[in-house]
């Protein structure tokens, strides 16, 4: 298996909220925001030695209970890999709650950007009726990489 589908398979794992005996995933609707639209490249509070890491906004949606979804990519991130192989360094797809994604961007680098193709990672994303991440972006890397290495079956004094 390669990297990218294990940390594929790890962020929808982590990532799955659907309701107990709820067989039906709730459907995001195109929503603005004041503050994130996609394109926009932001700097947020990164784990330590990921300083120049930066997340770009892809999609804007509302989920039917009113909560905002903003879905991201992340670059230049670092996935340690205990058993030699690719250390994948970005995220194509991530949906957070506004909120989280409020907490955690610190400057806005570019307005208007180019938004990177992420339909395969979204549509893995609503085949699973993956859930959102209401953690900062910083934990929920951390989280991806526990479960990567997990997945590589690292023990914790490798990690």
């Amino acid at each position: 298996m390669t990297a990218s589908k294990t940390i594929s398979i790890a962020l929808l794992t982590i990532a799955a909220m659907c309701h107990a005996g709820d067989k039906t995933c709730p459907v995001p609707s195109p929503a603005q925001d004041s503050k994130f639209h996609p394109g926009q490249v932001w700097q947020y509070k990164a784990r330590p030695g990921e300083e120049k890491s930066t997340l770009t906004i892809l999609k804007v949606e509302s989920l039917p209970k009113g909560v905002i979804v903003v879905h991201v990519r992340v670059e230049g991130i670092r996935l340690r890999n205990c058993a030699d192989g690719p250390e994948p360094d970005k995220f194509e797809h991530m949906p957070f709650v506004r909120d989280a994604l409020e907490h955690s961007v610190t400057k806005i680098l570019k307005e208007n950007g180019e938004v990177p193709d992420f339909k395969a990672g979204y549509q893995e994303w609503r085949n699973a009726c993956g859930g959102v991440y209401t953690i900062s972006v910083a934990e929920a890397i951390k989280v991806a990489e526990t479960t990567f290495q997990q997945n590589l079956g690292c023990s914790s004094a490798a990690r």
